[in-house]
């Protein structure tokens, strides 16, 4: 018998004998296990994970010391010195295909975990960096921390959720489009979440765990403390970056549970998510840390509470924030028009369909809304709940989702051959190859309805235009429009749809954006185009006009959208958004617009 034949002869009944004892020593460890988590269910996670942990290095250990012991003290391959019974005869005799079955399991498994690196691998190959600004963020985020590594943000476009991979060199990674659907402030507690797990190495822990899943996956215990283990993991990442968010878990809690509402994908299990574990009772555990001692459903109810109050929120009302805001210097120092969201205003306030008009005036837009900002007054309505294509009114969103992301306004952006119209072979003022900074392409974008400028916009998207067109759907998610889609920055589509009401919401919300008041509020602008200056003049002939006070303004067509115009005016002393779709002609809808501000100054007179 050669060498190998006889480790091989020796190794198989080795290795079959430690996996059989292994079945009945899993179920004690485990029953050991239930019995210690059961007296820490009040401890810190720690400890719960602790637990898990060397659970499972015994579970580990177990079968590899029975097999060193039976080859380094038995001889398997001598005849026994005692009858063995008939049932454990017919055992022995099939050890052979038992370890057969085992490395083929293992081989799966194997095949398994591999497929899960080579996810993580396409996932660095395949995201771009973030824009510098959130870099910052992520950096001063780690210092309180205490991660001691570079630790990279980079963004990618089909994320559910921001995760964390690498641990010689750590990545966050994040859905390009939570850039404009989430606040600043809850964006910070998902990041902070992840640099959590940076700072305990947990993505080599969850690598090393998943090879001993591999190594023992026939047993149900190891799957289940596994499992344990994973929430414990999620549950002192949460612990921590409380922590580091000035011991403020509430706002953590806001911010898984506004990643819940967005989307909810599963992740492979390599990739350590901040919607993983169980959401639920990390909920609670963060509404009430103090409180973990009391009995399961009222443990719920903080959650539970948040769950219905946000969603009751997002079904009634329009957020009175704008979803991303960042430190002004950093704006002032990237351009001269502030960028920075202003302190908050109130949003408009929903009015059932029910609430009288004041005007009822025959205006040839087929679909129109006149609001009283403040007290969400319908002034006026017509056929306002339609959806219906808004043409470049999309600009203002695209404007909003610029911003969001804090780019430098003062990079130069090229215009290429993918930024011509090839849907509707629209004219453009801007030729192919042009150099402007993305300021000037705001600008164009805005005023001039310049749809090149837009389509650079969006291409130069962390993530490029599918990214962008993605981020688009999270901001109107997050501003709570269930009637208002898109499919490109330009408006060109007609897939990209509003109702009047939503549009009305839309203008809200780009009125807290600085930069989108003034720029569309000026009659004139002058912007750099391969280095000389330009003049463009706004589409909406009213600006500046003699009896208009206008503050934010962006007309619209198309072909299937008609003439559209949306206009936040002052008149008085009051404020009011005037919202004009689908009009026959430019005439007709100047006409409803000055019938409109005729009839509030009679308002006015009337002190209505």
């Amino acid at each position: 018998m050669s060498p190998l034949t006889t480790v091989e002869s020796m190794l198989v009944p080795a290795l079959g004998w430690a996996l059989l004892h292994f079945v009945w020593q899993g179920l004690v460890v485990g029953a050991v296990a239930v019995v210690a988590l059961a007296l820490l269910r009040h401890a810190s996670p720690r400890w719960r994970y602790a637990v898990c942990a060397l659970s499972l290095l015994i579970c580990l250990a177990l079968p590899l010391a029975h097999m060193g012991w039976m080859l380094g003290t038995v001889d398997v391959l001598a005849p026994p010195t005692f009858a063995l019974p008939g049932w454990l005869q017919s055992v022995a005799a099939q050890l052979p295909a038992l370890v057969a079955a085992w490395s083929l399991g293992v081989g799966l498994m194997a095949l398994r975990l591999g497929a899960g690196l080579a996810w993580v691998g396409m996932l660095r190959r395949r995201a771009v960096p973030a824009p510098a600004v959130w870099q910052a963020r992520l950096d001063a985020l780690a210092h309180t921390l205490g991660v001691q590594r570079k630790v990279l943000l980079q963004l990618l476009p089909d994320l559910p959720s921001p995760i964390t991979v690498g641990f010689l060199r750590p990545l966050v990674l994040m859905p390009t489009a939570l850039l404009s659907g989430m606040p600043v402030h809850l964006l910070e507690a998902l990041l902070a979440h992840e640099l959590a797990h940076v700072r305990r190495w947990d993505y080599l822990a969850n690598l090393l765990q998943s090879v001993v899943e591999a190594l023992l996956f026939f047993h149900p215990v190891v799957w289940w403390l596994s499992g344990r283990m994973r929430d414990a993991r999620e549950e002192v990442a949460d612990e921590l970056a409380a922590a580091a968010l000035d011991d403020d878990p509430h706002r953590l809690a806001k911010a898984l549970h506004a990643l819940a509402l967005q989307q909810a994908a599963p992740m492979l299990s390599l990739a350590l998510a901040a919607n993983g574990g169980k959401l639920l009772q990390r909920l609670e555990r963060l509404m009430a840390p103090h409180h973990t001692h009391t009995s399961g459903w009222k443990m719920a109810l903080p959650a539970l509470l948040l769950a219905c109050t946000s969603l009751w929120v997002q079904a009634r009302t329009t957020p009175a924030t704008s979803p991303v805001q960042a430190p002004a210097a950093t704006i002032a120092a990237a351009a001269p028009v502030a960028t920075t969201t202003p302190p908050a205003t109130p949003a408009v306030t929903p009015v059932l369909p029910t609430a009288p008009q004041l005007l009822q005036l025959p205006v040839n837009a087929k679909h129109a809304l006149v609001l009283e900002e403040g007290t969400g007054r319908i002034v006026m309505a017509k056929n306002a709940d339609a959806p219906v294509p808004i043409a470049s009114i999309t600009k203002l969103v695209t404007a909003m989702v610029v911003l969001d992301a804090k780019p430098n306004l003062q990079e130069t952006l090229r215009i290429s051959q993918d930024d011509v119209d090839m849907l509707k072979h629209s004219a453009s003022s801007i030729r192919v190859g042009a150099e402007m900074p993305r300021l000037a392409a705001l600008k164009l974008a805005l005023m001039q309805s310049e749809n090149r400028a837009s389509a650079a916009l969006a291409r130069t998207y962390p993530g490029g235009t599918a990214a962008f067109v993605q981020a688009m759907q999270a901001k109107v998610r997050s501003l709570g429009l269930t009637h208002t889609s898109f499919a490109d920055a330009t408006g060109l589509s007609p897939a990209n749809t509003s109702t009047a009401t939503e549009v009305a919401k839309i203008v809200a919300a780009a009125a807290r954006y600085p930069a989108i008041a003034n720029i569309t509020s000026d009659r004139t602008a002058s912007v750099p185009v391969n280095g000389r200056v330009r003049a463009v003049h706004n589409t909406n002939k009213l600006v500046g006009g003699s009896g208009w006070d206008i503050l934010l303004s962006k007309t619209g067509y198309t072909d299937e959208a008609g003439r559209c115009l949306t206009m936040r005016m002052k008149s008085g002393n009051k404020h009011f958004t005037v919202v004009l779709l689908d009009a026959d002609g430019s005439a007709q809808r100047l006409r409803d617009a000055t019938r409109i501000r005729s009839s509030l100054v009679q308002l006015a007179k009337q002190h209505i």
